[in-house]
């Protein structure tokens, strides 16, 4: 026993030694370069993109059209093999290889791993957009492309009697409506702009045919960001100094595959759509209540007209209108102003202090607002229609093309 015992002692030591070392380890990072991944392959099911010669952080997976890392991950540096299967629990098809590539990858440099076209009717082919040195915008600045993956705009709203037109991409601040210079011109498939460098604030990307200012194609607002605190780190965004930005012209998924499908918004209905000058206001209802009764009874709903509810959309969020006899209040409009006016119908001050009397029925009319061009009449006539697309959610219609983001570069970390 003693002998036993003092055969143990050096294997005791040796292993107290080794999990020591284990402990104070660092492993050390291998050079990395950035990357994202998106599937732009509109016809088809999930799918999984994974590295395969070594084991990597680096992939996207659970993936379906329009699915994508929307902030860049680190990958490996150098030769990279990539496969790019259906990503399902059917073990059988999931051995199913869509792509199969090998790319380079240089430390430091951000690339965008795309997968554009269709896998029903021709081979896949990835799309690799490096980027050797991408803008570091100053102070109060952010940066940011456009890239066409629509080989058709098949879809669209207002329809194209030319549905593979080579669309111009205005980005605009605020309710500018597009005009002057195009940031990206003549983008033809799988092209893609140069960055433009804009001053940080609310934007959206307006696509309209080649040459022209409207209509617009499809519209979405780019995403806002939130800014870096002490205590977390900021969320890029066109309102964040220090982002890079790729707004994704996406087509819409071929009807009957397995690519999703559906996602359109409920229409609404309009109650009334009046201009002044270059603003339209539309009013989509209203709820009429009885308010400060004495007695301290209740206040209670005696009308409602339309909706009889809030409008559904917020300012910076973007609405396709149709259904409008005259053309110029149809098509995709960017909200100004979302609110409601509280008034006494028959007092003629209109104003919410005229309803604050006892036993008055105070009237709630739900409205937005959006900028035109041309004059046509007011109000409006026909049955008008529209459907809201918020910020976040905007590209979740599968039935029209549309516009999602990618972020390249985060703006610097606020938290030590």
């Amino acid at each position: 026993m003693i002998r036993f015992r003092s055969s143990l002692l050096p294997v005791l030591v040796l292993a107290v030694a080794a999990c020591s070392r284990d402990a104070t380890f660092t492993e050390p990072v291998p050079p990395l370069a950035a990357i994202n991944f998106v599937n732009a392959v509109s016809d088809t099911n999930t799918m999984a993109f994974r590295v395969v010669d070594i084991v990597s952080n680096a992939g996207q997976f659970g993936a379906p059209f329009r699915g994508a890392s929307t902030y860049p991950m680190g990958i490996e540096a150098g030769a990279r093999h990539i496969k790019v299967f259906f990503d399902t629990t059917d073990v059988v098809l999931a051995k199913t290889v869509m792509l199969d590539t090998t790319v380079s990858f240089t430390a430091g440099e951000h690339y965008s791993f795309i997968l554009p076209g269709f896998a029903r009717s021709a081979g896949l082919r990835a799309m690799i957009v490096e980027d050797a040195a991408l803008p570091t915008p100053a102070a109060g600045k952010f940066a940011i492309r456009v890239v066409n993956l629509a080989p058709s705009f098949a879809g669209a709203v207002p329809a194209l009697a030319d549905t593979t037109v080579r669309p111009d991409g205005f980005v605009r601040r605020g309710i500018a409506l597009p005009s002057g210079t195009p940031d990206a011109t003549n983008l033809g498939y799988l092209g893609s702009s140069q960055y433009v460098t804009l001053d940080t604030g609310a934007y959206r990307v307006a696509l309209t045919a080649s040459g022209t200012v409207g209509p617009v194609i499809v519209e979405a607002t780019v995403p806002p960001g939130t800014g870096g605190t002490a205590l977390g780190n900021p969320i890029a965004g066109s309102l964040v100094p220090g982002s890079v930005i790729t707004a994704l012209i996406v087509p819409r998924s071929v009807v009957g595959s397995r690519a999703p499908q559906g996602g359109r918004p409920s229409s609404k209905a309009v109650e009334a759509i009046t201009r002044s000058n270059d603003t339209v206001t539309v009013q989509s209802g209203s709820a009429s209540i009885l308010t400060n009764r004495s007695g301290g009874a209740k206040d209670s709903t005696v009308a409602t007209t339309g909706t009889g509810a809030a409008t559904g959309v917020g300012p910076v969020e973007n609405v396709l209108v149709s259904g409008a006899t005259q053309p110029e209040y149809n098509g995709w409009q960017f909200v100004q102003l979302a609110d409601s006016l509280s008034c006494n119908p028959v007092n003629a001050g209109d104003t919410a202090k005229k309803c604050a009397a006892a036993n008055v029925t105070a009237t709630t009319r739900f409205r937005f607002r959006y900028l035109i061009t041309g004059t046509p009449a007011s109000p409006a006539t026909g049955t008008p229609v529209y459907r809201v697309y918020v910020a976040a959610t905007g590209a979740a219609d599968y039935t029209i093309p549309n516009i999602m983001y990618v972020i390249d570069r985060r703006p610097p970390d606020t938290v030590p």
